[in-house]
């Protein structure tokens, strides 16, 4: 948004007015400015909606200029002269407060602040995204969108390199004190990669320094051993902007659960029960850090740095029951295992960015290169036990697990923008991704006749996995009367190489895909808008997933992947509906997925009892449902929620095992805040996800509590929080398994704790 000029009425231009912007919605502030030495201002980064301007100056009467619309077709606003008339003025001292909105609900994405959710201060990154509607993280810390876990991570808009176990880690253990809000996309454009059919999940890490040196620091601790430190740097003179940010986190947990098995075909082992407990201890290093030197008046070469170190103990000991047709004691087993592992992410950018004279338009680049490194290692033992005093019988069957995996990424992208019309605007851009993974899968027994552990050949397994991915998009922008439209096209040429170096091995899997995306809003006002939008989108199968080497959990458990996956495919349709009100927001998203090739875990069982679970491609998968996403200001009270439900029906008739399912789900979670006094702040967070039929079982529900108290110090410079994760214990993950020659049921359960931060 532009002013061509302040200046006083018939007179001269005035430098250093303060024009600020407020949301004819809500009357929230949402940006602000001075005037330049001849009057002129502009105003970035405002999102679409409509505004009241209001431009004050020492001396002079303010001015005030309402319906100032501002859509995403037509970002550039001129608002003219803005002519101010003087009047006497009396100086005294002024004292300015605002407050950022804890929810900003809009038609292209939903953001929230970190900063009021204390039931998630002293946690990770994971408990953060605990509280935010329609995202669920499971005990395994997998991201899940409307109940699909095909979501894109992305850190500050960019997608992490990390995947699977890596990547839940790595959330697992960074410190929520970090997290400046997080942002759902779940219908993204052709701008956007197109990896992710539930849309994008991007967490923004804390980037802000004040004019002068500034800094902060949080201190945290939790009753099982918890440990929460960070702090940030920042300091802002002149073109420069330096920002860092530090955090240590150390996690002490127990687990509990149980499994039952009942073997429903002819041969197999009539009943089998066990008991797990364990313990986990993760610790991290996280360290985020930014530059910006401004070369002119338009011009910024900016660079970041993400450095993660990782660390974990677990133990665990699963203690087997084998019982006959009469549930009769037929043999007992111990097994235990002992893990340790560590990694290191080093994720750095530089980019360069041109603005043009009109606001929005410009070129940017950016180059950015990621190494992680993720070691672990694995003591099993086997014991047999006796069925009487569940005394040792014979010696343990010991053996090693070792997993080295090594991973590069160099990204290149470019984007320009260039406004063509007072509401049209065209957005092109190209993006380069070159992904290598080396890794290596060692196992080894030991001997009693070497007195040494043994590799076993059959079992250990190395990899290399090349990926590359060029592509190119343009989107185009047209505003029509109360009709914002939009339509665009990504072009991608994928090249993906697997070679399995202990087979000599190779698949290769070369493919060429379009993406197009559309998207059409209707503004009934101000404050109620209609939207449609569609997008194709795809999610390509990870190394875990293609490697058929298998990897054991237990003797009788073995995970295998499959190199003959496909990608699967998206279409993704939305409609929306979003009204505001002066105490809150109200969006309703009716939503409707359809996949092709749809990759599905298949568990099978064999005559020996051993259970193997893979991968395969299904026909197609169905999802359609609604989310329903609110925000509210009621006097003390704050707080934000939302409630989503669907149906999922999969097709997986082209299977020799049909693994069709038809299933109905839906999860609900709120989040409110209640002002005790003017310092002292009460919230509760809740959860709940409903028990759904998967293609082979059940999954239960889960339910899940956090209560918070926070006191304010020193106005809003410091603060003290308590918080209780899980009070009543609730937070389990069950699962239930039927193919027809097994019914198999288990539990995990995570311990409550209490954190002060």
């Amino acid at each position: 948004m532009a002013g061509t000029v302040v200046h006083a009425a018939g007179g001269q231009p005035i430098a250093a007015a303060a024009v600020s912007l407020r949301s004819m919605r809500d009357s929230a502030l949402v940006g602000g400015g001075y005037s330049r030495a001849d009057g002129t201002f502009r105003i970035d980064g405002l999102r679409p909606g409509v505004y009241t301007v209001r431009v004050r100056a020492i001396g002079f009467a303010p001015l005030v200029k309402s319906g100032v619309a501002v859509t995403a077709a037509a970002p550039v606003m001129d608002l003219g002269k803005l002519p101010l008339t003087p009047v006497a003025a009396e100086l005294s001292s002024v004292t300015v407060t605002a407050q950022q909105e804890a929810v900003a609900l809009a038609p292209d994405r939903n953001s929230y602040t970190v900063k009021d959710m204390p039931a998630a201060s002293g946690g990770s990154a994971v408990d953060v995204l605990r509280n935010v509607p329609a995202v669920e993280v499971d005990g395994d810390n997998k991201v899940s969108l409307r109940g699909n876990e095909n979501v894109v991570v992305q850190i500050n808009g960019r997608i992490t390199p990390m995947r699977g176990e890596a990547l839940g880690n790595f959330l697992a253990q960074l410190p929520a004190n970090m997290v400046s809000k997080v942002e759902v996309v779940p219908n993204p454009s052709a701008k956007n990669d197109p990896e992710g059919m539930a849309g994008i999940v991007n967490i923004v890490l804390k980037e802000n320094a004040d004019l002068g040196l500034s800094g902060g620091a949080t201190v945290g601790g939790g009753t099982t051993g918890q440990v929460n430190l960070s702090g940030n740097l920042g300091y802002q003179a002149g073109p420069l902007t330096l920002f860092a940010n530090y955090g240590f986190m150390r996690d002490d947990r127990e687990l509990s659960g149980f499994t039952s098995r009942q073997g429903l075909a002819s041969g197999l082992l009539p009943f089998l029960e066990s008991d797990a407990t364990g313990a986990f201890s993760p610790k991290s290093h996280s360290l985020n850090a930014s530059a910006d030197y401004k070369l002119g008046a338009r011009t910024t070469l900016s660079s970041t740095l993400i450095g993660s170190k990782r660390d974990l103990t677990r133990e665990n000991d699963n203690a087997y029951r084998e019982l006959d047709a009469t549930r009769a004691l037929t043999g007992r087993s111990l097994r235990t295992s002992m893990q340790t592992g560590d990694g290191l992410m080093v994720d750095y950018t530089l980019g360069f960015r041109r603005t043009a004279k009109r606001a929005g338009d410009g070129l940017s680049a950016e180059f950015r290169v990621n190494r992680s490194r993720d070691d672990d290692a694995v003591r099993l033992a086997d014991q047999t036990l006796s069925t009487t005093a569940g005394a040792p019988a014979g010696a343990a069957a010991i053996e090693t697990n070792a997993t080295g995996a090594l991973t590069h990424n160099w990204t290149l992208q470019t984007d320009f923008t260039r406004t063509l019309g007072s509401r049209t605007k065209l957005e092109t851009g190209y993006k380069g991704t070159l992904r290598q993974l080396e890794n290596a899968y060692d196992v080894a027994q030991w001997s009693d006749a070497t007195a040494s552990f043994v590799t076993d050949a059959g079992r250990s397994n190395a990899f290399d996995y090349d990926e590359q991915v060029h592509a190119a998009y343009a989107v185009l922008s047209q505003g029509i009367g109360k009709f914002d439209l939009q339509g665009g096209l990504r072009a991608e040429a994928v090249s993906t190489r697997f070679d399995l170096a202990t087979t000599s091995t190779r698949y290769d899997n070369d493919y060429r895909s379009l993406y197009p995306s559309a998207i059409a809003a209707y503004n009934l006002d101000d404050r109620r808008q209609l939207k449609a939008s569609y997008s194709k989108r795809v999610t390509r199968p990870d190394t875990r997933q293609l490697n058929p080497f298998g990897m054991r959990e237990d003797a009788l458990n073995v995970f295998q992947g499959n190199p003959a996956l496909q990608p699967e495919y998206t279409h993704a349709f939305e409609l929306g509906y979003q009204q505001s009100f002066g105490k809150g927001t109200v969006q309703v998203t009716p939503f409707a997925r359809h996949t092709v090739n749809a990759v599905r875990f298949i568990r099978t069982i064999d005559d020996a009892g051993v259970s193997t679970t893979t991968f395969q491609n299904v026909a197609t998968s169905d999802s359609y449902g609604a989310d329903v996403n609110g925000s509210l200001r009621l006097g003390r009270l704050t707080g934000f929620g939302g409630v989503s439900a669907f149906k999922q029906v999969t097709d997986g008739s082209n299977l020799s095992t049909d693994v069709s399912n038809s299933a109905l789900g839906w999860s609900a979670r709120g989040n409110a805040t209640v002002k005790l006094t003017r310092t002292l702040d009460a919230q509760g967070f809740l959860m709940y996800r409903a028990p759904m039929t998967t293609e082979q079982g059940r999954m239960s529900a889960m339910t899940m509590t956090n209560l918070a108290l926070r006191q304010k110090l020193r106005g809003d410079a410091a603060s003290v929080t308590l918080r209780v994760m899980d009070p009543f214990n609730t937070m389990k993950m069950g699962f239930v398994t039927d193919d027809g020659r097994f019914y198999q049921t288990s539990q995990r359960q995570f311990g409550a704790r209490a954190g002060c931060s």
